[in-house]
């Protein structure tokens, strides 16, 4: 589970990303060669390591763990000491946000996975914990703080269910005021070096949003970013002069870049015109506003780079390996940073810019359960025509030891979003999986983020089913390329990847032998109808308004369940807020009437995903027996009914 985002500014957005994989299947063991055959699928889904780490002004550093199942947060003075538990949420939190002094932390927390989250106050000093924010009838999130640390700014829905304002919590007299009351989803960005002025976003949909700046005194708003195209702007923070802010944009072109909004004339500027050829993955910015770390995305990889501010020059960063580059934090001297890979959880550490020829520090230590993630195999970027022509990017991963041309089981694996991109970091199941003999193949379909603006907008509204053929495409390549066959084939996703997957099986019926849908749309009409109000306008813009129920029908796989064919297991959480358990119980409602194979798993304390650690180990088991039985090879099932 995703807590923090990859460059760790200043903005914590109170909202968990959900990190779904697959389950663990025992079958064909003839092609392993290096993993572990003989560890548990729970040893590999219960491989770990602390996420969201932060260091204090005095050296302490913070993180975020679960070594009892739940995500809460921790700390310690010195790399070597055992971390110490600061928070015992039931459910656990969400995320966390440290003034700049240290001597505060807000975090949030939700109940059962409803990501209604409320904010809580920690005293550093004293490590007692204060509600601040709690209503369980609102959404409060994107803890913002001022540099004084007298303060911060957030966002909350309790005066519009639909709508996101924008206030400031004052720490003295423990009050807020409202700065921003529009309509939309609005967020705070960054506080200006002078204190006067914060930016707020608005995000209006994956490929357009707004950025405004509030004069605190006054409470004018004025809109900073261009008007004449939609487009979008990511807020990065002002520079050290307050007279400009840094952005990643897709203004006028495709790949979202970085550049300088002079905020007195709104004039773009570009900087760092070497990183051009690929898409921004945020920027994370020192306190004195100086250093910036910018990421890259280069084919579903993160990479970092530093730039000195405001010249953008480049300065030597730490040493990272091939992979995703995250949890950066700049604070002082110390970079802190993290590299996940397909055989490395990631662990968090801290490198000196004064003293670079110093080796890294690590900060934290995972959890294998006793496995070698040196054996685990790495994926192949690989890219296959769809129906049209357009190439589609896509991860491999074989077993070890696979020869190719020797068709076996394969998983094709749906992200969820749409507005998101499957990236090569560790998933346990996978590997697990993988171990047991099987490929699986990862499909980053048209609408996925990453490769700019056009390939973002490629299935919007009308064009929704060009990426369900894309998906389509991915089991059909497997089988023409001579890595599976039909009926040897499973389809697993979560949220939107739910969708994909519900849908590709209506649509290639025979192609696959089983499916697994997690908290996955199958009636977009009901989907819009029942998901939570502020996030319906935003979902309209993607999939096509509710005032035009003809074509949700359309795209919606539940009209076609007479055309399934393939067993099918669907899992959801009773308190998900984004895809309500309604999509999930009229799916196997339907089957059922038709007497095909589907079984519903509902957990009554998750939302959307499936947080606590008890919880995954039972869905991954349920997962692992019913692959097992569904997705056996033609000659392993004929060799048991000889035998048998």
């Amino acid at each position: 589970m995703t807590l923090d985002n990859a460059c760790g500014r200043r903005n914590w957005m109170g909202a968990m990303s959900l990190t779904l994989a697959f389950g663990a299947i025992v079958l064909n063991t003839q092609h392993c060669k290096g993993a572990d055959v003989t560890a548990s699928m729970a040893q590999f889904i219960k491989i770990s390591a602390p996420s969201s780490g932060d260091l204090a002004p005095d050296g302490t550093f913070y993180m975020i763990d679960d070594p009892d199942g739940v995500y809460q947060l921790f700390c310690k003075k010195s790399p070597s000491d055992k971390p110490k538990a600061l928070t015992n949420m039931k459910d656990g939190i969400s995320g966390y946000s440290i003034s700049d002094d240290g001597a505060w932390i807000v975090f949030g927390a939700s109940i059962g996975g409803d990501e209604q989250d409320d904010l809580y106050l920690l005293d550093t000093k004293t490590e007692k914990i204060e509600p601040l924010l709690v209503d369980r009838e609102t959404v409060f999130g994107s803890v913002v703080w001022r540099s004084d640390s007298k303060g911060f700014a957030y966002r909350a829905n309790d005066k519009s269910k639909n709508d996101f304002y924008v206030y400031v919590y004052d720490l003295e007299s423990r009050t807020s005021k409202c700065v921003h009351d529009k309509s939309g989803y609005f967020f705070p960005a960054d506080f200006s070096p002078d204190l006067s002025r914060l930016m707020v976003g608005k995000y209006n949909s994956s490929t357009y949003s707004q950025l405004f700046e509030i004069d605190l005194k006054s409470g004018a708003t004025r809109e900073v970013t261009p008007t004449d195209e939609e487009c979008s702007f990511s807020p990065e923070g002002y520079l050290a002069d307050g007279k400009s802010f840094l952005v990643s944009t897709n203004y006028h072109g495709d790949l979202r870049t970085l550049q300088r909004l002079d905020l007195a004339t709104g004039k773009l500027s570009p900087v760092a015109e070497e990183f051009n050829h690929n898409e921004i993955d945020g920027v994370a910015i020192n306190h004195d506003r100086t250093l910036a770390a910018v990421m890259l995305n280069e084919d579903g990889y993160r990479t970092m780079h530093l730039r000195t501010l405001p010249d953008f020059k480049p300065v030597d960063g730490p040493p990272c390996k091939k992979g995703l580059v995250g949890n950066v934090r700049l604070r002082g001297d110390h970079i802190l940073y993290r590299v996940e890979s397909s055989n490395d959880p990631g662990v968090i550490y801290t490198w000196s810019r004064s003293k670079p020829n110093d080796a890294p520090v690590a900060m934290t230590e995972a959890e294998l359960q006793g496995i070698d993630l040196a054996s685990f195999s790495l994926p192949e970027l690989i890219r296959y025509k769809s129906f049209d022509g357009l190439e589609v990017p896509a991860f491999l991963y074989t077993p070890k030891g696979y020869k190719k041309g020797t068709p076996i089981p394969f998983m094709v694996s749906f992200h969820g979003g749409p507005e998101s991109q499957f990236r090569p970091g560790l998933v346990r199941s996978f590997q697990y999986f993988l171990s047991r003999g099987f490929g699986v193949i990862a499909p980053n379909v048209r609408g996925s983020s990453g490769y700019g603006k056009r390939y973002l907008e490629m299935d919007n509204y009308k064009k929704r089913m060009d990426s369900v053929r894309d998906g389509v495409q991915a089991a059909q390549w497997l089988v023409d390329n001579g890595y599976s066959q039909p009926r040897m084939i499973g389809a697993y996703g979560g949220s939107y990847g739910g969708f994909m997957v519900v849908a590709t099986i209506t649509q290639a019926p025979k192609l696959f032998g089983a499916a697994c849908d997690v908290v996955g749309i199958v009636n977009f009409k009901t989907f819009l109808e029942r998901t939570k109000g502020y996030r319906r306008a935003l979902r309209e813009v993607e999939y096509g308004p509710l005032s035009d129920p003809e074509f949700l029908e359309s795209i919606s796989p539940i009209r076609l369940v007479d055309r399934i064919e393939t067993p099918i297991l669907i899992a959801h959480g009773r308190n998900d807020p984004r895809v309500p358990v309604h999509e999930a119980e009229q799916l196997h409602e339907a089957l059922k009437k038709r007497n095909q194979d589907a079984e519903l798993l509902i957990f009554e304390d998750e939302g959307h995903g499936f947080r606590k650690e008890e919880n995954r180990v039972e869905f991954y088991q349920r997962l692992a027996d019913f692959f097992e039985s569904k997705l056996k090879p033609a000659s392993e099932t004929e060799a048991a009914t000889t035998t048998g």
